[in-house]
């Protein structure tokens, strides 16, 4: 629950004014900068009325020379006058709660947002009474909402349903109150915002044939030889949180109780996926994550990334996720502390809380060093390694593949405007990785399936409509292909 308070204008340096100049402007935090409220008290149309009524009593009282019409203007003018200036001394609180269901949705999901109003007066006693509510919401999520909490003090709400993954503001509020008589009213600030956390939906992958899922490194490897058993599995009884799809029946018809399904150990399937979030490859139009900076071809590669997260965490796959300078994927809603950013594996039970994280990653500057190579050291990421990244650089390229030197084997899928072979898309056809190329208007399926069919055809292949349509394909480097789609 915060304090409404008055709108002194005074916000976090850079942020005032920024709306009205209309530009794009960062705060501290590397957020969208708001536009102030004004506060000031105002006249009603009642206290308009009484001003308008106090100025031609005047005028009489002026013409026809008497007293008694002369303390009726006084009057009439006074009391607004006397109205707005008790919203400034008494200072009237009101307290607001806003509560968010769930605070944590994917894109899509509906959010359900409840205000909570109450106002006290000067000792402290509730005031029963209608009070009008703005709330601040971002046009994506269907702007501004105007709502009335009635006099019995019932919550006021809507919904919103967030189409695109990021940090989605909601508040600040302006609560408009009012004196006993309606004479004038002000608006009170509340200035805390609430964050609705929206992760990128996780759409469904096609199955990659074996053959050449492996040949491309997008198959996983295994950390030791199988246990005998035809389905290489153990059981263990079922725990609060256990997906149902692990549920074995048979087990658990056996033991009378629910049973799920556990591989073994000896036998996990491994693979790396990296996200580069160097803001060096995703130059490009910028466009808003909510209050975080963005490009439409990295919102695709995070997009991309939840669904490989999610289809690989369903085929009992342990998937080591971090970005490209070492650090683990944000999970869930939590601050991205030292301790949650430690963990990079990531297994079945795990995956929803990373692809929730990817609601706040964002383009960032390149830390000194080489990280990468220093988690891949010390985690001993020998596994598959599938990166996800933009314009990558020849230089990015390079320190990719040392970092990843020990590695079975590469494959990259790299996002660009308009399709084209970034430089470091060589070096990693050199060192014998599969890189397919992909645009935002890609579909994630036909990326996903690209890793999947490489070969002599498909390495010549080219976006139907693009640069050189019409003509005789030409052969690109030998383990490169656009995607299909990829020129759409």
């Amino acid at each position: 629950m915060s304090r409404v308070r008055r709108g002194t204008g005074e916000r976090r340096s850079g942020e005032a004014g920024t709306r009205e100049r209309g530009a794009e402007e960062l705060d501290a935090a590397g957020e969208r900068a708001e536009r102030p409220v004004d506060s000031r008290a105002r006249f009603t149309g009642r206290g308009w009325a009484f001003l308008a009524a106090g100025a031609l009593s005047l005028l009489a009282a002026t013409w026809l020379g008497r007293k008694d019409v002369l303390a009726l203007a006084l009057f009439l003018g006074g009391t607004p006058l006397f109205a707005a200036l008790s919203l400034y001394v008494v200072r009237p609180r009101v307290l607001l709660k806003r509560t968010v269901d769930p605070a944590l949705v994917t894109a899509g999901d509906p959010a359900s947002v409840r205000l909570r109003v109450r106002h006290r007066g000067r000792r402290g006693r509730e005031v029963h009474g209608a009070v009008a509510v703005r709330e601040t919401v971002p046009a994506a999520l269907g702007g501004d909402r105007e709502l009335e909490v009635g006099a019995d003090g019932a919550p006021a709400g809507y919904t919103v349903r967030p189409l695109a993954r990021g940090l989605w503001p909601l508040g600040p509020a302006t609560v408009q109150v009012a004196d006993p008589f309606g004479l004038a009213t002000e608006l009170l600030d509340a200035s805390e915002r609430s964050v609705l956390h929206v992760a990128p939906a996780a759409v469904p992958l096609p199955e990659i044939s074996p053959d050449r899922a492996r040949e491309s490194g997008a198959e996983p490897s295994r950390t030791g030889r199988p246990a005998p058993g035809p389905d290489n599995v153990t059981t263990r009884e079922y725990r609060h949180g256990d997906p149902m799809r692990r549920v074995h029946w048979a087990a658990s018809a056996r033991h009378g109780q629910l049973m799920v399904r556990q591989e073994d150990p000896r036998s996990v399937r491994r693979l790396s996926l990296v996200l580069d979030l160097d803001e060096r490859s995703w130059p490009g139009e910028r466009v808003w994550a909510g209050v975080l900076p963005s490009t439409a071809a990295l919102e695709w590669a995070v997009g991309l990334t939840a669904a490989v997260l999610d289809h690989l965490a369903r085929r009992e796959t342990l998937v080591h996720a971090l970005d490209g300078f070492g650090r683990a994927l944000p999970r869930g809603g939590e601050d991205d502390d030292g301790a949650a950013r430690a963990v990079t594996a990531v297994t079945d039970e795990g995956a929803e809380d990373v692809r929730h994280g990817l609601a706040r990653v964002r383009p960032v500057p390149a830390p000194g060093g080489d990280p990468l190579a220093e988690r891949v050291d010390r985690e001993r990421l020998v596994h598959p390694v599938l990166l996800v990244s933009g314009d990558l650089g020849a230089g990015a390229a390079e320190r990719v593949l040392a970092a990843t030197e020990r590695a079975g084997a590469g494959s990259a899928v790299l996002v660009t405007e308009d399709g084209s072979a970034p430089a470091g898309a060589a070096v990693l056809e050199a060192a014998g990785w599969t890189v397919v190329l992909a645009t935002p208007g890609t579909d994630p399926e036909d990326a996903w399936a690209g890793l999947g069919a490489r070969g002599p055809a498909a390495a010549s292949r080219r976006p139907e409509g693009g640069a050189g349509s019409g003509s005789a394909p030409s052969a690109g480097p030998q383990g490169t292909g656009t995607a299909p789609g990829a020129g759409r």
